[in-house]
């Protein structure tokens, strides 16, 4: 019985874990963001002279420059957009009721 047992619960945390597997590869990958990068992607959508004045103040700090940001601006872009339409699509959607 013991042994029944054990194969039972065995199959069972094997097939949890390759289901968890399976959901976890199937959403697209994004891409990896820090904060400051995030940051610097929010000013970079406002003024120019904001975004140069917010990484001049902030580049001893990051180790982050106007270069890194000129190679680097597109890709963190598209790494905050492709989280933000995870994060939507995840959401729970409301329907307002009358």
């Amino acid at each position: 019985m013991n042994v029944l047992k054990l194969t039972v619960s065995s199959v069972l945390a094997l097939a949890g874990s390759v289901l968890a597997c399976a959901s976890a590869q199937a959403a697209p990958a994004c891409g990896s963001v820090s904060p400051i990068e995030r940051r610097i992607v929010d000013r970079a959508d406002g003024d120019a002279d904001a975004l140069r004045a917010f990484v001049w103040r902030t580049s001893r700090v990051y180790g982050v420059d106007m270069v890194d940001v000129r190679e680097k601006l597109e890709q963190w872009r598209a790494a905050v957009e492709c989280r933000k339409q995870m994060a939507a699509a995840d959401a729970p959607t409301v329907v307002a009721q009358r």
